[in-house]
């Protein structure tokens, strides 16, 4: 067939329009233009975590990997195939790139994260305060400058009754903005320390003052209009399964701060030279490679595609 003529290099053309051969080089320059440094990048990463893997001795097979699927497929009471399809339409990553940009990596990272977790009763006592404690139900206005914030403040605390409505035209939060100042209960240990003081001070129908809600990247003003608190049903860590899913729930948060630590510190222990890009993190300008040392590249970033190859003796596939 056509698709089989070859260039100079041996590689097949991939198209023909009205007789006109589509190259493979020129398919191949345009897909390095358009995704080259994305697809450099993660590849970089991998083979970050793949050297740490071999120095500690770690090997995630295949069966790792597709339990691993099952077990997040069935959190959505769905099997992996229609998991996976979900994933590609949804975030349009194929089920190889799935399991070799998203899964494999995080198996790995905990795996390298090891014995970092550690659960006290004190962290746990305070999951099951968030998870299933008493919660505030309230309106919210949120505000980027004070003196908005305030003004605000005077109109609803004039008529109280106008909190929706100047929500709906003053507040900044979109989502809560759209629903007339209406959000998620407030949670104990859940988000921002002084709207959750605030709030659990409030009796229903009551209104804030003015809540400094900041962060380290943005300034927000926050007033809160209480409609009731909750009566929680379950009173105890020690009612059964209770304390069981906080330590579940609590392992789960613990592994993500420890994965994301261990992989900041690989990175900022590797040596990367990106020839793409023209960057290094030895702060200076990579010289070329030699076809050598492309070739190692080449071969250290295609290793976590091959993890599957080199665990065939130990694993099954799905």
């Amino acid at each position: 067939s056509d698709l089989g003529r070859t260039n100079a290099a041996g590689r097949p053309a991939l198209a023909r329009v009205n007789g006109e051969l589509i190259a493979y080089d020129t398919v191949s320059e345009e897909c390095m233009q358009r995704y080259g440094k994305d697809v450099l990048e993660s590849y970089i990463n991998r083979t970050i975590i793949d050297q740490a893997c071999r120095r500690a001795g770690i090997t995630i097979t295949q069966a790792e990997v597709n339990a691993e699927i099952v077990k997040i497929a069935k959190k959505f009471d769905i099997d992996a195939k229609n998991w996976l399809q979900i994933i590609q339409s949804e975030r349009h990553l194929s089920p190889m790139q799935y399991k070799e940009d998203i899964i494999w990596p995080m198996l790995a990272l905990k795996r390298l994260a090891g014995n970092e977790i550690q659960i006290s009763d004190e962290e746990l006592q305070s999951v099951f305060v968030r998870e299933y404690g008493e919660r505030v139900k309230a309106r919210m206005i949120m505000c980027d400058k004070l003196q908005r914030a305030q003004d605000a403040w005077n109109l609803v605390k004039k008529d109280p009754a106008s909190f929706g409505k100047v929500a709906r035209e003053r507040s900044i939060e979109p989502t809560s903005k759209a629903l007339d100042g209406q959000i998620q209960p407030i949670r104990r240990y859940a988000g921002n320390d002084n709207v959750e003081k605030e709030a659990f001070k409030l009796e229903e129908n009551e209104i804030s003052g003015i809540i400094d809600a900041s962060t380290p990247d943005s300034r927000r003003y926050v007033i809160l209009m209480c409609e009731g608190h909750t009566t929680p049903i379950v009173k105890s860590l020690n009612e059964p399964g209770i304390r069981e899913q906080c330590h579940k729930i609590l392992e789960d948060e613990k592994t993500q701060v420890a994965v994301a630590k261990v992989f900041e510190r690989l990175k900022k222990q590797a040596q990367v030279d990106n020839f793409l890009t023209n960057t290094s993190t030895r702060g200076v300008q990579p010289a070329s490679a030699t076809s050598g040392t492309r070739e190692r590249v080449s071969n250290a970033g295609y290793r976590t595609r091959g993890q599957a190859a080199r665990t065939a003796d130990t694993s099954q596939g799905e």
